[in-house]
Protein backbone atom coordinates (compact mmCIF):
# COMPACT_ATOMS: atom_id res chain seq x y z
CA UNK A 1 0.00 0.00 0.00
CA UNK A 2 2.99 2.34 -0.28
CA UNK A 3 2.35 5.33 -2.52
CA UNK A 4 5.84 5.05 -4.00
CA UNK A 5 6.09 1.57 -5.41
CA UNK A 6 9.39 2.27 -7.12
CA UNK A 7 11.35 2.63 -3.94
CA UNK A 8 12.55 -1.01 -3.74
CA UNK A 9 14.69 -0.40 -6.85
CA UNK A 10 16.48 2.68 -5.61
CA UNK A 11 19.93 1.21 -5.09
CA UNK A 12 21.76 -2.02 -5.73
CA UNK A 13 20.03 -5.10 -4.40
CA UNK A 14 22.42 -5.81 -1.57
CA UNK A 15 22.75 -2.30 -0.18
CA UNK A 16 19.08 -1.60 -0.79
CA UNK A 17 18.25 -4.56 1.41
CA UNK A 18 20.77 -3.48 3.99
CA UNK A 19 19.22 -0.02 4.16
CA UNK A 20 15.60 -1.10 4.01
CA UNK A 21 15.67 -4.65 5.30
CA UNK A 22 13.55 -4.19 8.40
CA UNK A 23 10.80 -1.87 7.31
CA UNK A 24 10.45 -3.24 3.80
CA UNK A 25 9.54 -6.54 5.42
CA UNK A 26 6.12 -4.99 5.96
CA UNK A 27 5.47 -5.85 2.31
CA UNK A 28 5.83 -9.55 3.05
CA UNK A 29 3.31 -11.84 4.68
CA UNK A 30 2.84 -10.93 8.32
CA UNK A 31 3.72 -14.42 9.49
CA UNK A 32 7.15 -14.15 7.79
CA UNK A 33 8.24 -10.79 9.23
CA UNK A 34 10.09 -12.22 12.23
CA UNK A 35 11.66 -15.02 10.19
CA UNK A 36 12.75 -12.64 7.44
CA UNK A 37 14.16 -10.06 9.82
CA UNK A 38 16.10 -12.63 11.78
CA UNK A 39 17.72 -13.85 8.57
CA UNK A 40 18.23 -10.44 6.92
CA UNK A 41 21.97 -10.50 7.60
CA UNK A 42 22.42 -13.76 5.71
CA UNK A 43 20.47 -12.53 2.70
CA UNK A 44 22.25 -9.17 2.59
CA UNK A 45 25.67 -10.79 2.76
CA UNK A 46 24.72 -13.26 0.05
CA UNK A 47 23.49 -10.43 -2.20
CA UNK A 48 26.58 -8.30 -1.65
CA UNK A 49 28.85 -11.20 -2.50
CA UNK A 50 26.75 -12.07 -5.54
CA UNK A 51 27.03 -8.55 -6.95
CA UNK A 52 30.61 -7.77 -5.93
CA UNK A 53 32.42 -11.11 -5.45
CA UNK A 54 33.83 -10.04 -2.09
CA UNK A 55 37.19 -11.19 -0.83
CA UNK A 56 37.43 -13.02 2.49
CA UNK A 57 38.47 -9.79 4.21
CA UNK A 58 35.60 -7.86 2.64
CA UNK A 59 33.11 -10.53 3.62
CA UNK A 60 34.28 -10.32 7.22
CA UNK A 61 34.04 -6.53 7.14
CA UNK A 62 30.53 -6.70 5.67
CA UNK A 63 29.50 -9.31 8.24
CA UNK A 64 30.65 -7.12 11.13
CA UNK A 65 29.00 -3.97 9.75
CA UNK A 66 25.71 -5.70 8.92
CA UNK A 67 25.59 -7.25 12.39
CA UNK A 68 26.23 -3.87 14.01
CA UNK A 69 23.60 -2.17 11.85
CA UNK A 70 20.92 -4.73 12.64
CA UNK A 71 21.71 -4.60 16.36
CA UNK A 72 21.29 -0.82 16.30
CA UNK A 73 18.14 -1.13 14.24
CA UNK A 74 16.53 -3.74 16.45
CA UNK A 75 17.26 -1.82 19.65
CA UNK A 76 16.44 1.73 18.49
CA UNK A 77 14.03 1.66 15.55
CA UNK A 78 11.50 -1.16 15.74
CA UNK A 79 9.34 0.19 18.55
CA UNK A 80 9.04 3.45 16.64
CA UNK A 81 7.90 1.45 13.59
CA UNK A 82 5.24 -0.23 15.70
CA UNK A 83 3.99 3.13 16.99
CA UNK A 84 4.02 4.49 13.44
CA UNK A 85 1.86 1.61 12.26
CA UNK A 86 -0.56 2.01 15.15
CA UNK A 87 -1.00 5.67 14.23
CA UNK A 88 -1.83 4.61 10.67
CA UNK A 89 -4.39 2.13 12.02
CA UNK A 90 -6.13 4.84 14.00
CA UNK A 91 -6.62 6.89 10.85
CA UNK A 92 -8.66 4.10 9.29
CA UNK A 93 -11.57 4.96 11.53
CA UNK A 94 -12.61 7.85 9.26
CA UNK A 95 -12.24 9.00 5.65
CA UNK A 96 -8.73 8.95 4.20
CA UNK A 97 -7.49 11.60 1.79
CA UNK A 98 -4.66 11.51 -0.73
CA UNK A 99 -2.84 14.01 1.47
CA UNK A 100 -3.10 11.54 4.37
CA UNK A 101 -1.47 8.86 2.20
CA UNK A 102 1.26 11.26 1.08
CA UNK A 103 1.93 12.21 4.70
CA UNK A 104 2.25 8.52 5.58
CA UNK A 105 4.65 8.08 2.66
CA UNK A 106 6.69 11.08 3.79
CA UNK A 107 6.97 9.73 7.33
CA UNK A 108 7.99 6.35 5.98
CA UNK A 109 10.65 7.92 3.76
CA UNK A 110 12.01 9.83 6.76
CA UNK A 111 12.57 6.54 8.55
CA UNK A 112 14.25 5.04 5.51
CA UNK A 113 16.50 8.10 5.22
CA UNK A 114 17.49 7.60 8.85
CA UNK A 115 18.56 4.08 7.92
CA UNK A 116 20.53 5.44 4.98
CA UNK A 117 22.32 7.90 7.24
CA UNK A 118 23.22 5.12 9.66
CA UNK A 119 24.36 2.95 6.76
CA UNK A 120 26.60 5.50 5.01
CA UNK A 121 29.78 5.10 7.15
CA UNK A 122 29.60 1.31 6.78
CA UNK A 123 29.00 1.62 3.06
CA UNK A 124 31.96 4.00 2.81
CA UNK A 125 34.26 1.55 4.55
CA UNK A 126 33.34 -1.24 2.16
CA UNK A 127 33.42 1.06 -0.89
CA UNK A 128 36.98 2.10 -0.10
CA UNK A 129 38.02 -1.56 -0.16
CA UNK A 130 36.55 -2.35 -3.58
CA UNK A 131 38.75 -3.17 -6.57
CA UNK A 132 38.06 -1.86 -10.09
CA UNK A 133 37.07 -5.33 -11.29
CA UNK A 134 34.47 -5.60 -8.53
CA UNK A 135 32.86 -2.33 -9.59
CA UNK A 136 32.98 -3.55 -13.20
CA UNK A 137 31.14 -6.68 -12.10
CA UNK A 138 28.46 -4.59 -10.42
CA UNK A 139 28.07 -2.41 -13.53
CA UNK A 140 27.72 -5.49 -15.72
CA UNK A 141 25.07 -7.00 -13.44
CA UNK A 142 23.14 -3.75 -13.55
CA UNK A 143 23.44 -3.63 -17.33
CA UNK A 144 22.27 -7.20 -17.80
CA UNK A 145 19.25 -6.58 -15.58
CA UNK A 146 18.35 -3.39 -17.46
CA UNK A 147 18.65 -5.10 -20.85
CA UNK A 148 16.33 -7.88 -19.75
CA UNK A 149 13.78 -5.38 -18.43
CA UNK A 150 13.87 -3.38 -21.67
CA UNK A 151 13.35 -6.49 -23.78
CA UNK A 152 10.28 -7.33 -21.73
CA UNK A 153 8.91 -3.81 -22.21
CA UNK A 154 9.36 -4.00 -25.98
CA UNK A 155 7.35 -7.23 -26.11
CA UNK A 156 4.48 -5.80 -24.07
CA UNK A 157 1.23 -4.95 -25.90
CA UNK A 158 -0.19 -1.58 -24.65
CA UNK A 159 -3.71 -2.99 -24.17
CA UNK A 160 -2.41 -6.06 -22.39
CA UNK A 161 -0.10 -3.84 -20.40
CA UNK A 162 -3.05 -1.94 -18.91
CA UNK A 163 -4.82 -5.19 -18.06
CA UNK A 164 -1.64 -6.49 -16.48
CA UNK A 165 -1.18 -3.30 -14.47
CA UNK A 166 -4.75 -3.52 -13.23
CA UNK A 167 -4.27 -7.15 -12.24
CA UNK A 168 -1.00 -6.53 -10.41
CA UNK A 169 -2.37 -3.49 -8.59
CA UNK A 170 -5.49 -5.41 -7.57
CA UNK A 171 -3.42 -8.31 -6.31
CA UNK A 172 -1.33 -6.00 -4.13
CA UNK A 173 -4.47 -4.35 -2.76
CA UNK A 174 -6.14 -7.70 -2.09
CA UNK A 175 -3.26 -8.70 0.14
CA UNK A 176 -4.41 -5.92 2.48
CA UNK A 177 -8.18 -5.89 1.92
CA UNK A 178 -9.16 -9.31 0.69
CA UNK A 179 -11.13 -9.60 -2.55
CA UNK A 180 -11.85 -6.18 -4.07
CA UNK A 181 -15.41 -5.10 -4.78
CA UNK A 182 -16.56 -4.03 -8.22
CA UNK A 183 -16.40 -0.29 -7.32
CA UNK A 184 -12.83 -0.78 -6.10
CA UNK A 185 -11.83 -2.62 -9.27
CA UNK A 186 -13.42 0.16 -11.32
CA UNK A 187 -11.40 2.69 -9.35
CA UNK A 188 -8.18 0.78 -10.05
CA UNK A 189 -8.83 0.62 -13.79
CA UNK A 190 -9.96 4.24 -14.05
CA UNK A 191 -6.93 5.45 -12.13
CA UNK A 192 -4.42 3.50 -14.20
CA UNK A 193 -6.14 4.29 -17.50
CA UNK A 194 -6.08 8.02 -16.75
CA UNK A 195 -2.34 8.04 -16.21
CA UNK A 196 0.32 7.17 -18.78
CA UNK A 197 2.07 3.88 -18.21
CA UNK A 198 5.22 4.71 -16.30
CA UNK A 199 7.16 1.51 -16.89
CA UNK A 200 9.68 3.22 -19.19
CA UNK A 201 10.12 6.14 -16.82
CA UNK A 202 10.58 3.87 -13.80
CA UNK A 203 13.14 1.81 -15.68
CA UNK A 204 15.02 4.95 -16.70
CA UNK A 205 14.99 6.14 -13.09
CA UNK A 206 16.36 2.82 -11.89
CA UNK A 207 19.09 2.83 -14.53
CA UNK A 208 20.03 6.40 -13.68
CA UNK A 209 20.34 5.55 -9.99
CA UNK A 210 22.40 2.49 -10.77
CA UNK A 211 24.71 4.48 -13.06
CA UNK A 212 25.07 7.13 -10.37
CA UNK A 213 25.98 4.46 -7.83
CA UNK A 214 28.62 2.93 -10.12
CA UNK A 215 30.01 6.41 -10.85
CA UNK A 216 30.18 7.15 -7.13
CA UNK A 217 31.99 3.89 -6.39
CA UNK A 218 34.49 4.55 -9.19
CA UNK A 219 35.11 8.04 -7.80
CA UNK A 220 35.73 6.64 -4.32
CA UNK A 221 38.03 3.96 -5.70
CA UNK A 222 40.00 6.48 -7.79
CA UNK A 223 40.23 9.47 -5.44
CA UNK A 224 40.63 7.47 -2.21
CA UNK A 225 38.97 10.00 0.12
CA UNK A 226 38.83 9.58 3.87
CA UNK A 227 36.00 7.46 5.26
CA UNK A 228 34.29 10.61 6.51
CA UNK A 229 34.35 12.21 3.05
CA UNK A 230 33.24 9.00 1.33
CA UNK A 231 30.36 8.71 3.81
CA UNK A 232 29.33 12.29 3.02
CA UNK A 233 29.29 11.50 -0.70
CA UNK A 234 27.18 8.42 -0.05
CA UNK A 235 24.72 10.41 2.07
CA UNK A 236 24.44 12.81 -0.86
CA UNK A 237 23.64 9.91 -3.15
CA UNK A 238 20.87 8.69 -0.86
CA UNK A 239 19.54 12.23 -0.47
CA UNK A 240 19.24 12.62 -4.24
CA UNK A 241 17.29 9.39 -4.41
CA UNK A 242 14.75 10.81 -1.98
CA UNK A 243 14.72 14.24 -3.62
CA UNK A 244 16.31 14.43 -7.10
CA UNK A 245 18.00 17.79 -7.77
CA UNK A 246 16.44 18.19 -11.24
CA UNK A 247 13.03 19.94 -11.10
CA UNK A 248 11.63 17.84 -13.95
CA UNK A 249 12.49 14.58 -12.22
CA UNK A 250 11.02 15.82 -8.94
CA UNK A 251 7.82 16.81 -10.73
CA UNK A 252 7.51 13.35 -12.31
CA UNK A 253 8.03 11.61 -9.00
CA UNK A 254 5.54 13.89 -7.26
CA UNK A 255 2.93 13.22 -9.96
CA UNK A 256 3.48 9.48 -9.68
CA UNK A 257 3.13 9.53 -5.91
CA UNK A 258 0.06 11.77 -6.03
CA UNK A 259 -1.69 9.45 -8.51
CA UNK A 260 -1.00 6.41 -6.37
CA UNK A 261 -2.04 8.22 -3.20
CA UNK A 262 -5.37 9.21 -4.74
CA UNK A 263 -6.01 5.60 -5.73
CA UNK A 264 -5.12 4.26 -2.29
CA UNK A 265 -7.45 6.77 -0.66
CA UNK A 266 -10.27 5.67 -2.97
CA UNK A 267 -9.73 2.02 -2.15
CA UNK A 268 -9.76 2.69 1.58
CA UNK A 269 -12.82 4.93 1.42
CA UNK A 270 -14.72 2.41 -0.73
CA UNK A 271 -13.81 -0.51 1.52
CA UNK A 272 -16.43 -2.54 3.31
CA UNK A 273 -16.41 -2.84 7.12
CA UNK A 274 -14.97 -6.34 6.70
CA UNK A 275 -12.17 -5.02 4.50
CA UNK A 276 -11.28 -2.27 6.96
CA UNK A 277 -11.17 -4.86 9.72
CA UNK A 278 -8.87 -7.03 7.61
CA UNK A 279 -6.60 -4.06 6.86
CA UNK A 280 -6.47 -3.03 10.52
CA UNK A 281 -5.73 -6.61 11.60
CA UNK A 282 -2.93 -6.88 9.04
CA UNK A 283 -1.31 -3.66 10.22
CA UNK A 284 -1.75 -4.69 13.84
CA UNK A 285 0.08 -7.93 13.14
CA UNK A 286 3.05 -6.02 11.80
CA UNK A 287 3.11 -3.76 14.85
CA UNK A 288 3.09 -6.79 17.15
CA UNK A 289 5.92 -8.41 15.20
CA UNK A 290 8.06 -5.28 15.40
CA UNK A 291 7.52 -5.09 19.17
CA UNK A 292 8.42 -8.79 19.53
CA UNK A 293 11.57 -8.30 17.44
CA UNK A 294 12.58 -5.25 19.48
CA UNK A 295 12.21 -7.30 22.67
CA UNK A 296 14.96 -9.62 21.37
CA UNK A 297 17.50 -6.79 21.31
CA UNK A 298 20.47 -7.15 23.69
CA UNK A 299 19.75 -5.43 26.99
CA UNK A 300 16.01 -5.06 26.37
CA UNK A 301 13.78 -5.67 29.35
Amino acid sequence: MRSDSSSPNLVSRGWRLLALAAFALALAACSTVRLGYNHADTYVLYSLNDYLDLSDEQQELARQRVSSLLTWHRSTQLRDYAAFIETARSRLEGPVSADDVLEFNSELNARLIALGDRLSPDFAQLALSLKPEQIDRLAKRFGDSASKARRELVRANPRENLDERVQKTAERAEYWFGALTRPQMDAVRASLASRPANDHWRLEERERRQRDLVTLLRRIQTERPSEAVAARWIRGYFAQIALPPEPERRAQIDAFRRGNAELIAQLVNRSTPEQRTALSRKLGGFAQDFVALAAQAPGSG
